[in-house]
This record gives structure tokens, C-alpha cells and sequence, in this order.
């Protein structure tokens, strides 16, 4: 039988390796301005907005666009010598994942799934993209310059994932421009340093 103490010590260590693997925050609300300018898109615009996707469940109905930027502005395609075989992806390995909600329903709940190279200990990977500059009127992001109607959102992080929790009544916006949305718009930052391709594209579900 294992001693009381060292038996204590196994929980203590474990509820330590529990405690680095989740991390609770309220994320990072970062400007569309720090991603580059409109003139510079082909260099940060990895994969333009898609068509509005209907999500549902627990009786809750939201629609989400989703984008990929490059975080580094290094669209392969763009450099002046590009390397075919990484054609499609972001040099670096450096990707942000925008997804942009709508919703009428309250207390929801967004899970991005399935990331690969995100470190859920550095805050600053995860958060609302708010629209804060006229030099870069093409990015999806939550027309709120000033951010103060962000709602008092938390995150819950994992190597893998992380969810968003926005309580009370889902907040709406005024629409940006045609190329920013609108809608509350969340980030995802990944580092695949050691394979740029094929790109981890993350899931997304609500609850």
C-alpha cells in the first residue's frame, strides 16, 4: 500500500499536469491593423471569407464565416520566390483562424477543435479580432474600433482546443464593409513550424 504522503504527492502532481493542460482565460482583443494593410492582402489573405454556415445544437442556432490569415504576411504564393511545393499555405507555418458569429440565442458556447500547434498557455493565441483601422478594411473582424461592447467572454484552453463561453443575450453588431462582416468575430493562432502543409483545419461546433 502507498504511503499517505506519497499518495498525496501523486494527486498534487497530477492535478498539476491537469491544471497545464486547461487554461482558463477571458482571451486577447486584438486590431485587424496589426495584420496588415489593404494593399498588402495578398501577402496576409491566406483564404478569403466563406459562405455564412448554420450551426446548431442544444437549441441553439448561430451562422459563422470563417478566413485564414497569415500571421507573418507570408502567403507563399506572394514571395518573390516562392517554393512550389508550399504553394497554398503560409511560409512560416503561422496561421490565424478568423470565425466571425451571429446568433439570437443566449449563453452560447463556441468549441474550435482539432488544433495542431496551439499552445493554450499563451493568451495571446486565442480572442476577439475587433475592426480598429481604416488602413485594413478587407479583414473579417467585429466592427467595435474601440472595443468597449465586447462581452465578457471566457476561454477554456487545451492543446487541442479551445471553447468560448459569451453569457446572456449573444451581442450584435453594425456591419463593417462588405470584406469584414459582421458579427462577433473570434481568433485561433497556430505555429505548424516543422509542416506548413497540409494545413490543420480546425472544427467548429457550438453547445
Amino acid at each position: 500500500m502507498i504511503p499517505n504522503r506519497t499518495a498525496t504527492k501523486f494527486a498534487l502532481i497530477a492535478l498539476a499536469v491537469l491544471c497545464a493542460a486547461t487554461m482558463a482565460a477571458a482571451g486577447t482583443i486584438r486590431g485587424s491593423s496589426g495584420n496588415g494593410e489593404d494593399s498588402g492582402a495578398p501577402n496576409w489573405l491566406l483564404l478569403g471569407r466563406s459562405q455564412s454556415i448554420p450551426l446548431a445544437a442544444n437549441g441553439k442556432k448561430v451562422t459563422m464565416t470563417r478566413e485564414i490569415i497569415c500571421l507573418n504576411q507570408d502567403v507563399e504564393n506572394a514571395r518573390p520566390s516562392p517554393t512550389l511545393t508550399l504553394s497554398g499555405s503560409c511560409d512560416t507555418g503561422d496561421y490565424m483562424y478568423l470565425f466571425q458569429f451571429q446568433s439570437t440565442s443566449a449563453n452560447v458556447g463556441v468549441s474550435i477543435g482539432k488544433l495542431s500547434g496551439f499552445d493554450p498557455t499563451n493568451a495571446n493565441n486565442f480572442g476577439v479580432m475587433i475592426c480598429d483601422s481604416a488602413t485594413n478594411t478587407i479583414e473579417m473582424c467585429t466592427n467595435d474600433p474601440t472595443g468597449t461592447h465586447i462581452p465578457n467572454f471566457t476561454a477554456v484552453a487545451t492543446k487541442t482546443a479551445v471553447t468560448f463561453t459569451v453569457p446572456g443575450t449573444f451581442p450584435s453588431y453594425p456591419a463593417g464593409t462588405a470584406q469584414q462582416g459582421q458579427g462577433l468575430t473570434f481568433f485561433v493562432i497556430t505555429s505548424q513550424l516543422a509542416a506548413p502543409l497540409p494545413i490543420s483545419l480546425p472544427t467548429v461546433g457550438i453547445r
